[in-house]
């Protein structure tokens, strides 16, 4: 019988740099940067634990670290840690949250990707054009890029909460991609822009459930002024959150829009001016 010999052992290089590819720490991230820590993963109801897992892995990988779980369970199964290979310190700091507005409540901007075109339509950039954004505003706050369901993807309410809509660019109509290779590409989309030169934000956004706030005011207003939503007051708040996420605007500007609706709010009250249709008693 022939016996196989045994491999050799492979010689030490004598150069480091000769050693290998570099590491993700090597090459994306560099001691003072704070920007990759500031982004989180947002995965809406995950359905599959292994997409979990493969989504933990993909961002160590890249270099980012905070993971977020809206509505699910899944990423405690023992299929996301097989998948989560040499990430299993993201899978133990899982942030969990019942609902995506919940999640983003504190995030100085959010991404949201989508596959799908919709009636009610934002412009949808690719990824590549969306991550700088994103990194700079990092500087200054936490961002997140949010992922929705294996299936279906988000809700419009859901959709509403994002700033950017954003898309991984494809050679067919088909989206083929599955939610794991989707986070894969884009956090590689997010890494590779931390090595490059940003768009400069010389103002902080305010935390999205702040500006949220002035969206949902502006539209209950508007209401009680007897204004008429075409087609309904879903499609009025995509097109007025279009407007106010374009300016992604900081403290002062919410408490100014605030107090401007307040002020509405009073007249129409003190003269009785609210429409009969939303009044109620």
């Amino acid at each position: 019988m022939r016996r196989s010999r045994p491999l050799a052992r492979p010689t030490r290089l004598s150069s480091p740099d000769l050693a290998g590819p570099p590491t993700p720490s090597d090459y994306w991230r560099r001691e003072d940067d704070v920007r990759l820590d500031n982004v989180a993963v947002v995965l809406v109801e995950p359905a599959r634990p292994e997409n979990v897992g493969a989504a933990a892995r993909a961002m160590k990988t890249m270099g980012l670290r905070r993971l977020i779980v809206v509505g699910s369970d899944a990423w405690r199964s023992g299929k996301a840690r097989a998948l989560a290979v040499g990430a299993g310190e993201l899978l133990e700091a899982v942030e969990e949250y019942a609902t995506l507005a919940e999640a983003v409540e504190q995030m100085r901007a959010v991404a949201i990707t989508t596959a799908r075109r919709r009636r009610r339509t934002r412009p949808v950039h690719p990824v590549e054009a969306v991550a700088p954004h994103l990194l700079s505003i990092a500087k200054s706050g936490p961002v997140a890029i949010v992922f929705g369901r294996e299936e279906w993807g988000l809700r419009t309410e859901e959709l509403l909460l994002g700033d950017f809509w954003t898309t991984i660019p494809m050679a067919t109509a088909y989206p083929s991609l599955n939610l794991a290779q989707s986070i894969m590409l884009v956090c590689h989309e997010i890494a590779k822009a931390s090595t490059g030169s940003l768009p400069d934000y010389p103002w902080e956004p305010a935390p999205k459930g702040e500006r949220q706030r002035v969206l949902d005011h502006a539209a209950e207003t508007m209401l009680k002024a007897g204004l008429q939503p075409r087609p309904d007051i879903e499609g009025y708040q995509m097109v007025l959150g279009r407007v106010l996420d374009r300016a992604l605007l900081e403290d002062r500007d919410v408490q100014v829009l605030h107090g401007l609706f307040h002020q509405m709010d009073i007249y129409m009250h003190r003269y009785k001016l609210q429409n009969k249709e939303t009044t109620h008693a």
